[in-house]
């Protein structure tokens, strides 16, 4: 049963799976494997070992135990009242953090509270001089102690599942929000203006997509605002099979515009 387990480890090892999928996996393997110790007690006891067999069975009631304990910890949200692992775990140095699957990042509303259900993502197309009015924006919002470079306090293993889904995760992760931020409808173009303030606000982008719709379409048929403008990028990690490499990409501007129905 060990060299089973031990078998899985090294496979899961080459995949971004999640240590609860895994403790999941080990669980049922050992669901099963345990019951190997019944069968060999029954052997001892039917040759008439029956210190062997006690001792086998004795350690089947212990696993038997913590894969209960597993079973109940990873399958349900349940909690037992007989469960020791607490002081397992005191006594080998603290509670194991798991580190779960990192969700969709949500976009800080700074510009009103709005439903989710009515907030779609924009797509902001930049030229050249509005892709330097980010870049100094960014530089900007460091220089004033606004920008994280913590990976939004994920570990590796959530880390490389956010490159799984995204190639790249930034120092920055989920984005810094800015301080001031607006959507300016002029002949047919939807300009995004942003920066510390008001009074130093620059163009940042076009506005060119509304979830799936043309702006100027959902124009026609909803009022817009923006609910949020993120700035991402800079440093950040990519991922090889042995390690996560440093990596360095053009900041750029993400959108969340909230949305009516006209009368």
């Amino acid at each position: 049963m060990f060299t089973i387990l031990d078998l899985i480890n090294h496979y899961l090892g080459y995949f971004t799976t999640s240590s609860k999928i895994k403790g999941r996996i080990y669980t049922a393997v050992s669901a099963v494997g345990v019951w190997y110790l019944v069968y060999l007690a029954y052997r001892f006891f039917a040759n008439g070992r029956w210190l062997r067999g006690s001792l086998i069975a004795a350690f089947f009631v212990f696993l038997l135990y913590f894969v209960v304990l597993n079973i109940i910890y990873y399958f349900t949200k349940s909690t037992f009242k007989w469960d020791v692992s607490p002081h397992i775990e005191k006594i080998l140095g603290g509670p194991h953090v798991d580190e779960e699957t990192p969700k969709q990042s949500t976009m800080i509303p700074t510009n009103g509270i709005y439903q989710r259900q009515n907030i779609m993502t924009g797509i902001v197309e930049s030229d050249t001089v509005q892709q330097e009015n980010i870049t100094l924006l960014a530089i900007e919002l460091d220089q004033l102690g606004l920008m994280n470079h913590d990976y939004g306090h994920l570990g590796e293993q959530a880390q490389r599942q956010i490159i799984a889904q995204r190639d790249v995760v930034f120092a920055n992760h989920p984005g810094t929000p800015l301080p001031y931020f607006d959507m300016v409808v002029m002949n047919d173009t939807t300009k995004i203006l942003g920066g510390v303030n008001q009074l130093q606000a620059h163009d940042l982008g076009t506005l060119v997509m509304v979830g799936m719709t043309p702006t100027k379409q959902a124009l026609n048929n909803y009022r817009l605002a923006l609910s949020a403008v993120l700035v991402v990028g800079g440093v950040g990690h990519a991922a090889t099979r042995a390690e996560l490499t440093n990596t360095e990409r053009a900041y750029k501007i993400q959108v969340e515009v909230a949305y009516e129905k006209k009368n």
